[in-house]
């Protein structure tokens, strides 16, 4: 499964959104910011953060945000139109 990477337009400079699920009318963003030590990976739901997740390197980050998202499409999430 190849992540998405774009630029969102409220994704502080620095960051990249690595993918956009949507369930019913809600989104989750999850954005990675890779220019420092550690790389953080936020997860947002519409515009509340809910989740930090701190890693060493940003292939770790970028492992953990995909089997993040696998998770959320088993319990029903989908690709958000914004990111087909």
């Amino acid at each position: 499964m190849p992540l998405y990477v774009s630029t969102f337009t409220t994704v502080q400079p620095g960051g990249r959104m690595l993918w956009c699920l949507r369930r019913r009318t809600t989104d989750v963003r999850c954005i990675m910011y890779p220019n420092g030590m550690p790389v953080e990976v936020q997860v947002l739901q519409d515009r509340d953060l809910v989740l930090t997740e701190l890693f060493q390197e940003e292939w770790l980050a970028l492992n953990w945000a995909r089997a993040y998202a696998d998770r959320l499409k088993e319990q029903g999430w989908h690709d958000s139109p914004s990111t087909s």
